[in-house]
């Protein structure tokens, strides 16, 4: 207990006490990424409040779990209760126990919000780790550009795979006063799971002819010897991101409204033109295929976890006693298509940005994403009945909850695999990776126990 309480208040301090007197923006992330670091290792070190039982083989954890329920006194009793659902015992029989985690997972997270949304005494203005006199010059060898000059420059914050900066320019003939740069990471390879700035690009391009409210793209660059990255230009859109955090819903229920919209008319997109050079989410779409696809994910999951999950046996238990409600439909599918990558103004939307998970896929796979945090703010029914009213399918409640499910999965193993074993394996040592590994999953598995609590407690 005392170490827990220890690395607590180092969080805390650091926090509240360091962060305001760094000036620079790099080292803030990083800052930031070492609390979130410290608050899940004091996660796993802290005792639940629930009593003993059989004690947890800390020993194997090989860092923080993404069970943030797990300590000393919860650990053997949630490995014992995983096991039996691996097995095959049915959700509900272990319903008490799913409970059980979840109210455990509450008050974890409870204590990482308490830290990590700690406010500063004070902000300050950081740097760029994108050089604006770089992209000064190659704006200059552009036709009519010769003259140009980069009047203001801000990096930011957030991206774990690209790096977002506000720039306004002068002297640029017909290229937009005020524009947003997006690059990829240097040094960071590609991910085939990824689409590149030049896809991004182009998939803009159509997206916005056919009015859906996307940044208008300006041009892309795919040499990195200008910035280090391919990069991609496109118009600032007016607006304020909806919520800066990952994690929050948005505050008005217009707003939510207005995703309903947007996201069916991305769906009622042409898969064949205006996905053009998409990659596919799958091999196959049939019930084989999905069921291959789930099999695939849950052996990830098992593979690379650091320790059990009530939460995670059973969502993978009720996805196998599920995927026969799937069908073959097919459309252009975001993927992270909630409110951190929505700007809206007036409560309206304005943009919705971050297309680089864009694929051909299941409509259900961005509504299934969206539930949890549409349902934090207006009623499921009011969110399909706008999704339909703008030209969406008619998705049933049943493919609803499973891609809800299915996208903290596949999240989950992004994270792991993706980000996590390349730290852990010697392979990196960002901090931003290790925050993902340490941080998001236990946050994420918070996410999957409340979507996995809504679905059981409507089956009563």
């Amino acid at each position: 207990m005392t170490n827990a309480r220890y690395l607590w208040s180092v969080a805390q301090g650091l926090r509240t006490q360091v962060r305001p007197s760094v000036e620079d923006s790099g080292a803030r992330d990083a800052l930031d990424n070492g609390i979130r670091i410290l608050t899940t290792m004091a996660n796993a070190l802290e005792p639940g409040q629930a009593g003993a039982s059989a004690d947890a083989d800390t020993d194997r954890l090989g860092g923080p779990p993404e069970n943030a329920a797990v300590h000393r006194d919860t650990g053997g009793t949630i490995a014992e209760a995983a096991e039996k659902l691996d097995r095959g015992a049915a959700p509900a029989t272990l319903r008490d126990a799913i409970q059980w985690e979840k109210s455990l997972l509450d008050a974890a997270i409870a204590r990482i919000d308490a830290v990590e949304r700690a406010a500063p005494a004070s902000e300050s203005a950081g740097a760029s780790t994108i050089d604006p006199m770089r992209l000064q010059a190659y704006l200059r060898q552009r036709p009519g550009c010769g003259e140009v000059t980069i009047t203001s420059f801000r990096l930011i914050a957030g991206g774990r795979s690209r790096q977002t900066a506000l720039l306004s320019i002068a002297g640029g003939g017909d290229v937009p006063g005020d524009m947003v740069i997006q690059r990829g990471i240097p040094g960071q390879a590609g991910s085939d799971a990824f689409l590149g700035e030049a896809g991004q690009h182009r998939l803009l391009s159509r997206l916005h002819a056919a009015g859906m409210r996307v940044p208008r793209p300006i041009l892309v660059e795919n040499d990195s010897s200008w910035l280090d990255a391919a990069f991609l230009l496109a118009e600032q859109v007016v607006g304020a991101p909806v919520q800066p955090d990952y994690w929050l819903p948005a505050e008005e229920e217009g707003v939510v409204l207005g995703l309903a919209r947007e996201m069916a008319l991305l769906h009622a997109q042409p898969v064949e033109t205006v996905g053009e050079g998409l990659r596919a989410a799958r091999d196959r779409h049939d019930m084989e295929g999905w069921r291959m696809e789930m099999e695939q994910l849950a052996s990830s999951w098992t593979e690379k976890a650091h320790w059990p999950s009530v939460t995670m046996s059973a969502a993978i238990a009720w996805l196998r006693d599920n995927a026969d409600c799937l069908d073959d439909r097919r459309a252009i599918v975001h993927n992270d298509m909630i409110f951190h990558n929505i700007l809206a103004r007036d409560g309206e939307i304005t943009a919705v940005l971050d297309w680089e998970q864009c694929a051909i896929g299941h409509p259900g796979e961005d509504l299934g994403y969206c539930y949890p945090v549409v349902i934090a703010v207006t009623d499921w029914a009011r969110f399909m009945d706008a999704y339909r009213a703008a030209g969406g399918a008619d998705i049933p409640q049943r493919q609803i909850d499973y891609f809800a499910l299915r996208a903290g999965l596949r999240l989950m193993n992004l994270v792991m695999v993706g980000g996590r074993d390349s730290f852990e394996n010697g392979l990196s040592d960002d901090i931003l990776v290790a925050s993902a590994g340490a941080h998001f999953t236990q946050r994420l598995l918070h996410r999957i126990a409340f979507v996995l609590h809504s679905i059981l407690e409507r089956a009563e």
